[in-house]
């Protein structure tokens, strides 16, 4: 089995529930959007990617960390699951998969994947999507990029009333492009708390602390 690779690297997690982990990074090549804030664009294309068998991505994973992240592009566009079974078998780590949500994964990947973290599209993305994620339980929690506090905040709730979605899977961070990052973090914070809101606020630690 062969998958097309962007990158692999190792840093610290800077997004979502495991915000600080120690992790390996697989980011796979390609994907199916071509969202606005998109701050990975290089990694869209599948061809401008490695092509890498199991065995050569496993020798580029510190064996010592205790996560590995697989992220993209859109990794669902890919079959994944060997490469996540081998994670977990070979090297004994946890598996977190970052996915946009609109690729459902088979019920075996669903089962082994430890996290999934889901990023659902608002219309700030250039998309606008139908999403569907009534009596879902695969994803881990859903995290929402955030340009407008103003506008988009009204989307999440809707979002978040229409699939029923429990308020503690909501993590919402800002816009990881803008030059006055937490001022942008504050802001959202802000219109958080006037609005009374139950979600998390959670900023990208690896922005801050300038990690990749």
């Amino acid at each position: 089995m062969k998958y097309w690779i962007s990158e692999i690297f190792q840093s610290i997690q800077g997004e979502g529930e495991i915000i600080g982990t120690p992790s390996n990074f697989i980011r796979l090549a390609g994907c199916h959007l071509r969202c606005i804030w998109c701050d990975t664009k290089y990694s869209w294309f599948k061809y401008e990617g490695e092509l890498m068998t199991i065995p050569e991505i496993l020798s580029r994973l510190h064996k010592s960390l205790p996560l590995t992240t697989i992220t993209g592009g859109e990794p669902l566009l890919q079959d994944i699951l060997p490469l996540v079974g081998a994670i977990k078998n070979i090297l004994g780590q946890k598996v977190l998969v970052e996915t946009s949500g609109t690729i459902t994964p088979s019920k075996k990947l669903m089962e082994l994947v430890d996290i999934f973290s889901v990023s659902p599209k608002l219309t700030n993305s250039g998309y606008k999507f139908n999403y569907d994620f009534k009596n879902l339980k695969w994803p881990t929690y859903y995290k929402f990029v955030i340009l407008n506090p103003e506008t988009d905040l009204k989307e999440v709730i809707n979002f978040v009333t229409d699939n029923k979605i429990p308020p503690e899977r909501v993590i919402l961070q800002p816009d990881g492009r803008v030059p006055n990052y937490k001022e942008a973090l504050k802001k959202l914070a802000d219109t958080v708390m006037e609005l009374g809101l139950p979600f998390r606020v959670l900023p990208q630690l690896h922005r801050i602390i300038d990690y990749r």
